[in-house]
């Protein structure tokens, strides 16, 4: 035997071993290669039967529009993106999937993704989410399905680097309990605009970034009403942009409209009902530069072609953040070819000609990916102006018998209407303003503001100083809503009550705008509320604002001019975005069930105003107001007449006009004596009232008597 040969050969063995084992080493150990989300995609994410009807490996060529998103989506400088988008273009699959499957395995992150309600977040998990990852092979590997170690669950994954967590945008724990460096949000005109008085869900998540300098927030979904969409307002802060499409035949690029689709409608075509003479079946799209017209498959076929002849997606506004517009032309399903879509059309045309605008409404939020306009249906801002009234800040007109003020609290300021009343629930605006200094701590800042000026007199046109008579403050916000307790507390009286109150979980009208408070049981104080003995005052909100705003043509107190019941009357001095506030929500379909309507506020306006004079509104409903008989009324009318007799010559009550106080200065800045009512007509003499013989003062006294709450 040939000891050498053997010495040489076991040498050459160890050596190609280690060479191995080095190989494999590095290959752990060296950076992966550079990929982008898109091609991240079609390296590695396969689509099941169980996601899609189009199984196998994924293709840009499915959703075109899409790739120039994914591309963008995780670029070094993007830390924002914004979709409206219309249905069946593939996002869903296409975007949010891919963005979350690249962060689980090539870029291992916390990812956040929240859905309007948790049971939506459960199914993106059952029908998109594990279904990707049962396919993917990378993905596979990284998260065990069947374990529910680590707390794992169908809607919380864990793997190596990181975790994907699904919420529902109505849970304040969820929602501000993780921070990220993804943030996906779904839908979100479907999101909690108010997190049980925490604020905005979308707002709330933004903040779980801050920590992270490369995060990345992703917002998409489909747009609803004109100004009161949370995505057509996201989009408003973006660069815009708009996928162009070249044609076949002329080169020019366009971006694909609707107004470009050609229904024929032959003059001796049969009449068919609901379509009429239009064949929708030979519906076609044309170009606008040229006029060729386009068949389906050419315009899919000039679809994938768009971003290598020129066209693609193109920004049409100044701004870091980028911007996707997407409608259903741009996607390659055969549900959303022309002659469909036409035929959807002419459907949802035929219900809006009967008077049913929802199919239409529909077919623009889903199919065209624009927001619906409500027309006609609340007066102009500048209509509300030009009938404001020459009388001053903290005076009362005649007809205003009874004042009471209400407040919205926010953690830094109080908003703040004083209302006075007559007859008929004809109101004035006296005081509309912000005292602007924290809430959250009771008897202090913004709190001390307010005894002070809930203690102001105000000048009737007769000279009577009337004093507010009853005041009603939000208690909403779990952190204010302490302060708020403690400050009704110690300031209810029987001669001036002061309410605790709280809107009704209720969008479209079934609450009553006033119902007895419950007591507080001093057995039972299981509430922050009862625990503080205070009784909370329910409003219906939405029959409230049904009542001042209406949301049907000629409906809403808001609407009547003139004078008398129901009338609502504001001063020309009032803060200019009192008319702004008070029209700041609208009554639209709700989404998950169009045959109800329900108020939205719009989009980047605050609500204050509107708050405080539904408020307002309930008040005068406590205090039995509306239940007043005439000779009640006249013997409130004669004892403000008769006031000025009794408080002549006394000159610590009234104090010379004070100016109207600006926007965001604390109305302590004004006089605290009583402002001097504008110069009128002289005071016809007061009649004295005497009551009638028939009339029992005894019980209309208990009758008329202010609600007890507590």
């Amino acid at each position: 035997m040939n000891y050498a040969d053997s010495d040489s050969d076991h040498k050459g063995r160890a050596q190609r071993a280690l060479r191995a084992m080095f190989r494999r080493a590095w290959k752990k150990m060296k950076p992966p290669p550079r990929l982008s989300i898109a091609a991240w995609t079609v390296k590695y994410r396969v689509l099941s039967n169980e996601e899609s009807s189009l199984r196998g490996r994924f293709s840009w060529n499915v959703s075109p529009a899409l790739r120039g998103i994914a591309e963008v989506a995780n670029h070094h400088a993007t830390r924002k993106v914004v979709v409206q988008k219309s249905a069946q273009v593939g996002y869903t699959a296409g975007i949010v999937c891919n963005v979350i499957g690249y962060h689980i395995h090539y870029k291992p992150s916390v990812i956040v993704a929240a859905f309007p309600r948790a049971q939506a977040a459960k199914d993106f998990a059952s029908e998109k989410l594990d279904p990707m990852i049962r396919a993917c092979a990378v993905l596979r590997s990284r998260i065990n399905l069947k374990s529910r170690a680590d707390g794992n669950s169908m809607l919380r994954k864990r793997f190596p680097g990181g975790l994907a967590k699904l919420v529902g945008t109505n849970s304040p724990s969820d929602v501000k309990s993780t921070s990220a460096r993804v943030v996906i949000v779904e839908e979100p005109d479907d999101a909690a605009t108010d997190v049980r008085g925490q604020g905005n869900s979308i707002k709330l998540l933004e903040e779980r970034v801050k920590t992270y300098a490369d995060h990345l927030i992703l917002i998409g979904g489909t747009p609803t009403a004109k100004d009161a969409s949370a995505v057509e307002a996201e989009m408003r802060k973006t660069d815009k942009r708009y996928f162009h499409v070249p044609c076949h035949s002329c080169g020019e690029t366009h971006v694909l409209a609707w107004e470009n689709v050609t229904i024929p409608e032959p003059e001796d075509g049969a009449v068919r009902e609901i379509y009429g003479r239009h064949q929708h079946e030979q519906a076609f799209y044309t170009c606008p530069h040229c006029g060729t017209v386009w068949t389906d498959d050419e315009r899919i076929a000039n679809l994938r072609r768009a971003e290598a002849c020129g066209g693609g997606w193109v920004a049409t506004a100044d701004s870091a953040i980028p911007g996707f517009y997407l409608n259903e032309l741009l996607s390659t399903f055969d549900e959303s070819r022309i002659p469909v879509l036409a035929r959807k059309y002419l459907e949802a045309k035929d219900k809006l000609d009967r008077g049913d605008p929802n199919d239409m409404i529909a077919f623009w939020n889903s199919t065209l990916g624009i927001t619906w306009e409500y027309r006609g249906e609340l007066p102009e801002e500048d209509v509300l102006r030009a009938r404001a009234e020459k009388y001053d800040e903290w005076t009362c007109p005649m007809g205003a018998l009874e004042v009471h003020a209400t407040v919205d609290v926010q953690h830094d300021r109080l908003a703040v209407t004083v209302w006075a009343f007559g007859r008929g629930e004809e109101m004035w605006l006296v005081y509309w303003g912000e005292l602007y200094a924290p809430t959250v701590v009771a008897h202090a800042g913004a709190w001390i503001e307010l005894e002070q000026l809930l203690d102001k007199r105000i000048r009737h046109a007769t000279g009577a100083a009337l004093r507010i008579k009853a005041v009603g403050i939000d208690c909403s916000d779990g952190q204010t809503s302490d302060a708020t307790y403690a400050f009704v507390r110690k300031h209810h009286k029987a001669d001036r009550p002061v309410l605790a109150l709280k809107g009704a979980s209720d969008a479209v009208g079934k609450v009553e705008i006033w119902t007895p408070p419950k007591k507080v049981d001093p057995n039972n104080r299981s509430t922050k509320a009862a625990r503080h003995g205070v009784s909370v005052g329910i409003v219906g909100t939405a029959k409230a604002k049904d009542l001042i705003l209406g949301w049907s043509e000629n409906a809403g107190r808001v609407r009547l001019e003139g004078n008398g019941p129901g009338r609502m009357h504001w001063y020309e001095g009032v803060r200019d975005d009192f008319y702004e506030q008070l029209l700041s929500e609208i009554k639209i379909p709700s989404r998950n069930n169009p045959a109800r309507r329900e108020w939205k506020p719009r989009t980047d306006r605050r609500n204050e105003a509107l708050d405080c004079t539904v408020y307002a509104v309930y008040l005068y409903r406590a205090m039995r107001l509306h239940l007043r008989r005439p000779a009640q009324w006249d013997l409130a009318e004669h004892a403000v007449r008769q006031a000025p007799l009794l408080l002549e010559g006394d000159d610590a009550v009234f104090a010379p006009s004070a100016p109207a106080v600006p926007m965001q200065t604390s109305a302590l800045q004004a006089s605290d004596a009583v402002v001097q009512a504008p110069a009128s007509a002289p005071v016809p003499p007061a009649k004295k009232v005497q009551p009638t013989p028939n009339s029992d003062s005894s019980s209309d006294d208990a009758l008329f008597a202010p609600i007890r709450f507590y």
